[in-house]
């Protein structure tokens, strides 16, 4: 009998034939926290996405497990550090999605710019004049801010310049080159102060958490336009939306909330040019497969007894 690997999300056939060769595979697609539980026990190596919270209790329940293996970049849904200290090794995806959200931040920050939203609500309700309004502006020249200039933020700020000649402003903490027009930020009070636009792409970590609060929003210019499409809980939600309620920033775009699916009732979703997404930034047709490969190409090199290529403990499991 091969070792049992569990995916807990609908995948691509593909991917459980592929698996099938390095084990006996068992799908869960019920998004049933007890069901995946029950599935895991015996089990070897756990491919998940974002829905399911792995933690210590869940890894001691379990009992076998040796690989969880996240698509996406993110995670932040499993305890990493309980599973350094059980030996189980945390893999991720920072590749397979970069694109996909890269092109999806650019678009909300044209969408934002060029008022897409507004616009297409006021043909549909009969007031064609709003052509009249200007309220729409140019993107050429203005200076892109981007915090996290990792696969996804290099990809956005290569895209925005490329295609608008944005200048850029990048805060990275571990990035020490960056092409020319890439100016490398000592702090994240450099990027805010001297942007247009913001697109945010951190991981959500507890120095992170609440970072863009009241005191960091207001730096930014009240015409700049701000984009994230990384983690809910890096944005403080209530001071997005004074700010927007205020005017003191033109614009917002999310794609990430905290919590998931974001409650409605919240000041956020009263205010003014705020276009949202349901956390769907990395979720297009191509990105998914790639995503759902690499996560599952990690499995197999475990159980073939090589090293995966993305380990997010690897320091802490001495690898």
């Amino acid at each position: 009998m091969g070792k049992k690997i569990v995916i807990g999300q609908r995948t691509d056939p593909n991917i459980v034939e592929y698996l099938r060769h390095s084990g006996d595979v068992t799908v869960v697609t019920g998004n049933d926290a007890n069901e995946l539980l029950a599935a895991c026990r015996g089990a070897v190596c756990l491919q998940i996405g974002t829905w399911a919270k792995i933690t210590a209790e869940f890894m001691d329940a379990a009992g076998t497990l040796k690989v969880v293996s996240r698509t996406g970049v993110g995670v932040d849904s499993v305890d990493v550090d309980a599973a350094t200290k059980r030996g189980i090794l945390v893999l991720n995806t920072p590749q397979a999605n970069a694109q996909s959200v890269a092109e999806h931040a650019l678009s909300q920050l044209l969408a934002l710019s060029k008022r897409i939203v507004y616009m297409d609500a006021n043909v549909r309700a009969g007031n064609f004049q709003a052509r009249r309004e200007y309220k729409s502006v140019e993107l050429q020249g203005k200076t892109l801010g981007v915090l996290g200039y990792g696969n996804i933020g290099r990809r956005m700020a290569q895209m925005a310049h490329a295609a608008l000649g944005m200048p850029v402003l990048a805060y990275d903490p571990f990035i020490t080159k960056a092409p020319d027009y890439v100016t490398l930020c000592a702090s994240i009070d450099e990027v805010l102060t001297g942007c247009d636009a913001l697109s945010v792409h951190l991981p959500l970590l507890p120095d992170t958490r609440n970072l863009l609060n009241a005191e960091k929003l207001a730096l930014l210019k009240p015409a700049a336009y701000l984009i994230c499409t990384s983690r809910g809980g890096i944005v403080d939600e209530d001071a997005l939306a004074a700010a927007l309620i205020g005017n003191r920033l033109a614009g917002a775009a999310l794609d990430v909330f905290e919590p998931e699916p974001p409650k409605l009732e919240k000041p956020l979703f009263s205010a003014p040019n705020l276009i949202v997404s349901p956390h769907c930034a990395g979720l297009t047709k191509e990105s998914v497969e790639r995503v759902a490969m690499t996560a599952a190409e990690g499995i197999a090199d475990y159980l073939a007894g090589k090293q995966p290529a993305f380990i997010v403990n690897r320091r802490g499991l001495g690898l």
